[in-house]
Formats: structure tokens, sequence, C-alpha cells
């Protein structure tokens, strides 16, 4: 009687450990794309973060963190500009990106460096800023 008892325990006690790794190791049903999700995610947000701007739309780009002053950008070039969310008022920042075309943003994020590839959208798509979160979560608009 024991035994079965103790073995009822285990078995039952390994179900409930067991099972919810399966379950929240699922992707959300609920996902859907769109400005709203962040598209990069900086390392540690409590120190300064490197935008590292590729400008691969053949065209010369505005750029600036606010509030500073606008910059160019020649095509084929790079630049870096460095966001300091605690030294900043409201605790987020703001680059705009701009060109006479539309444009799309691709991320890639390693530690708190953020490389932003900067191309041509041939379709509906043109972003103009990069928001920066208190988190160190990176969006498009």
């Amino acid at each position: 009687m024991k035994k079965t008892a103790l073995i009822t325990t285990v078995l039952i006690t390994s179900i409930f450990t067991i099972y919810p790794r399966i379950v929240l190791s699922e992707n959300a049903s609920t996902y859907e794309p769109g400005y709203w999700q962040p598209k990069a995610q900086a390392a540690n947000p409590k120190k300064p973060i490197i935008l590292n701007i590729l400008n691969q739309s053949g065209k010369t780009l505005t750029y600036n963190l606010v509030p500073e002053v606008e910059k160019f950008l020649p095509a084929g070039e790079n630049t870096k500009v460095r966001v300091d969310l605690s030294s900043i008022t409201n605790g987020y920042g703001t680059v705009n990106i701009y060109g006479e075309t539309p444009l799309s943003y691709e991320y890639s994020a390693y530690n708190n460096v953020v490389t932003v590839r900067v191309k041509s959208s041939p379709g509906t798509i043109n972003h103009k800023s990069i928001y920066i979160s208190s988190t160190g979560q990176i969006y498009s608009f």
C-alpha cells in the first residue's frame, strides 16, 4: 500500500513539473507582427546604447537624435549615434532617419551596439524614426 502511494505521488509530481515546461515553450498563437513589436533589444539600458546606422538606401539621408540638430549621412556611409537613456529627461530615445524615398530598417544587436541597416523600401513600409524604450527595446515607426 505504501509503495503504491509513493509511486502515485512521484508520478503526479513529475507530471506537474514536466508538463508546464512543454506548454511554456510553445509560441503564442496570438502573436501578430506590427510596429508595436520590438525589432531589437539592447542588453543593458542603464548603459549607453550605440546605434550604428548603415546607409544602404542609395541616397543621402537626414538623421538626428531628438532634440539634437539634423545631420546628413551620404549613401554608402555609416555613423554611430550614442543614446544614453539615463541622461534623457523622459527616459526614452528617439532617432529620426528619413530621406527622399520610403525607407525600411533592419536590425541586429550585440550587447549595447545595435546596427540599423537603412534601405530603400519598394513597398508600403516607410520608417522615419527609431524609438528606444526605457527597457532597451527598439521599435521602428
